[in-house]
Formats: structure tokens, sequence, C-alpha cells
């Protein structure tokens, strides 16, 4: 397959400096070979993350730096400085099986709906699990986030719905630019195979800022995106379509939660 396409490998990277050179060593097993790295500094204040930094002088390797706007902030600080067409957004603790570029450039080049690919994910470090992300369309991205932060994107696709909402520092901030994304009508296609690696750890966001705060993150996304939510939920119930989630909730009922939670009836 020609590697005529540039793909970006955005980094953020905060005091992960112990994590670092083995996320762009892994890259460099990629069977495609056409990208550039781009490492953002986000105002790391450790010492050995940043004799890590002023180390790198890998080739292909370039390495910004910024005051500390955490990860959205971050990812938009790197993408725009970017030189390719697909972006490929990736943690600095975490890395992609070594044909997963590859078998993601394909899925592009071939459907023109797609604007992100992503995989299944194998969770490693302080447990090992494995996520099946659903990816799909807008429908699927009402109720949770069915794509990781780390997947590839299109460049025209990101700077049309503007990046990541900086304003979201908590979490689930990949959950609302997916939104956005699918708002347009674009699809989310996910590789039916382990090709994520993301490492668990005892100062991970998700566990130390995400599921602390997530009623009120899950708040600013209804606000933010309250005529969607009610448009698509009265199509889903007109339909008469069933959402089974852990409880086993239909739509009817989902949509009366939300309603009350527009009108303030309770928080």
């Amino acid at each position: 397959m020609s590697q005529k396409t540039l793909i970006s490998v955005v980094i953020p990277c905060f005091n992960d400096g112990a994590y670092l050179p083995e996320t762009i060593s892994k890259l460099k097993t990629q069977t495609y070979t056409n990208f550039e790295i781009i490492v953002v500094n986000d105002g790391s204040t450790d010492e050995a993350t940043l004799e890590v930094l002023n180390l790198i002088s890998d080739k292909g390797v370039t390495v910004l730096h910024k005051e500390n706007g955490r990860m959205s902030s971050a990812r938009n600080f790197g993408v725009a400085h970017a030189k390719g067409t697909i972006i490929a957004a990736l943690d600095a603790d975490d890395y992609f099986d070594p044909s997963f570029f590859d078998k993601a450039i394909k899925i592009l080049e071939s459907k023109e709906e797609v604007a992100v690919v992503t995989s299944h994910i194998q969770m490693f470090g302080d447990f090992h699990k494995v996520a099946r992300p659903r990816g799909g369309n807008a429908f699927n991205f009402l109720f949770s986030s069915e794509c990781p932060a780390c997947a590839i994107v299109r460049k025209s696709c990101w700077d049309e719905v503007g990046g990541y909402d900086e304003e979201m520092k908590m979490g689930y901030e990949d959950w609302e630019f997916y939104i956005r994304i699918t708002q347009k009508g674009w699809y989310v296609e996910v590789i039916q195979e382990k090709l994520l690696y993301y490492r668990q750890t005892a100062d991970s966001t998700l566990k130390n800022d995400t599921v602390p705060r997530r009623q009120e993150i899950i708040n600013y996304i209804l606000d933010k995106h309250k005529d969607w939510y009610i448009e698509n939920l009265k199509k889903l119930v007109a339909n008469k379509q069933v959402l089974y989630t852990e409880s086993r909730i239909a739509y009817p009922t989902i949509f009366t939660m939300f309603m009350n939670r527009l009108k303030k009836k309770y928080l």
C-alpha cells in the first residue's frame, strides 16, 4: 500500500518521562513508516521528565513546550503544529500495535465517511482488561463514549469541529469531541482487534479527576449539547427503540430523566 499520506502523531506529556521513551520506541515499530512525532510538554514539573525531553534527539521527533493547560489544550497545540493530513492522538504512556497505522490508513482511504479509526483496547499495568468500543454514528455517543482518545483522526475533520474543548480539563473531553464529530455526519470505525495498549496506573486522570467529578462533567456535556440531545431522544422515542443499559432502562425513561435535568428538577 502507498505510504504517501503523512501521519502526525501528537503526544501530550505531563510528568510522563518514565514512559515516553518506550512509547516513542514502540512507534518506530509501525509497519507504516511515513509519520512525524510531536511531543507536547504540557508544563511538566518533574525534573526527570524534563531531562528525558531535553535528551530527545531522534530524527522525526519534535518537542514543543507550553504552559500547563491539561490534555485538551496540549492535543490542540500539537495539532496546530502538525504537518500531516492525518492525526494520530496518543498518550505518553500508551502504545499502538505495529500494524495499527497501516490498517487505519487503509480504512480512511476506502471509506470517505469515516473520520476516526480506533480499535479494541488491551488495558495493562495495575490491572488487565479488554475494552471493545462500538464507534459508529451519533446515536452511539449519546450515553457513553464509544471511542478512546487514542485514535486516528482526519485533520480536516479535527479542524472542522474546532478540536478539543479546552474548557474540559477533568476528563471526558474525548467523548465530547466525538459527539461534535458525529454530529457532522462523520462515522467512527473500530477495528475488531486489540491494537491499542492502554496503561492503567494509580495516577490516571480517569481515576483521580474524572470519576470523582463525573456528574459535573456530564452536566457540562448535556448543557452544551442540550438541543442535540433533545432532538435525538425524540427520534429514538418516536421510533420505539430501546436502550438496554446495566439497569435496563428504556429510552422513554431516559428521556424523562433528561428533561427533568434540563428543567432543573434535580441535579
